[in-house]
């Protein structure tokens, strides 16, 4: 019997945490909606980082879950199936936010720029790097 492989989950974890602060850096001034030297000032608070942290965990904890449940899938198809929880759960979500909000097609892709590249680091790493088997029943 699979275990959840928490060295491939922590690996993952630290990896979107990195991705995830390039990407705030990166965050165009259009979308933020002030300048650069008011940029400069205002950082992100304590909480919305670790709210931000939380939520990341959450997601990937349950992305390992659920590949530890799924039999029968090659690590190609787990691959598959991790892009495809993304694809088909949170992508509409980006799309109802951008109907409803009316926020420009750059802006939308900018949401969507993190989510496909944590999606696609634990697409990569977590089917690949399974737990070791263990002959003794827990």
């Amino acid at each position: 019997m699979y275990k959840i492989n928490h060295k491939a989950v922590v690996l993952v974890f630290i990896f979107q945490m990195v991705v995830g602060g390039i990407w705030y850096a990166s965050t165009p001034f259009s979308f933020l909606g002030r300048t650069a030297l008011e940029d400069m000032a205002k950082q992100p608070t304590v909480g919305m980082v670790l709210l931000f942290a939380f939520s990341t965990f959450v997601y990937l904890y349950f992305t390992a879950w659920l590949l530890v449940k799924v039999k029968g899938l090659s690590g190609f198809g787990r691959f598959f199936l991790v892009m495809g929880i993304w694809l088909f759960i949170v992508v509409p979500n980006y799309i109802f936010v951008f109907i409803n909000l009316h926020l420009s097609e750059s802006d939308v892709l900018y949401l969507l720029s993190y989510g496909a590249a944590s999606c696609a680091i634990a697409a990569i790493i977590l089917p690949l790097w399974r737990s070791s088997r263990s002959i003794f029943k827990d």
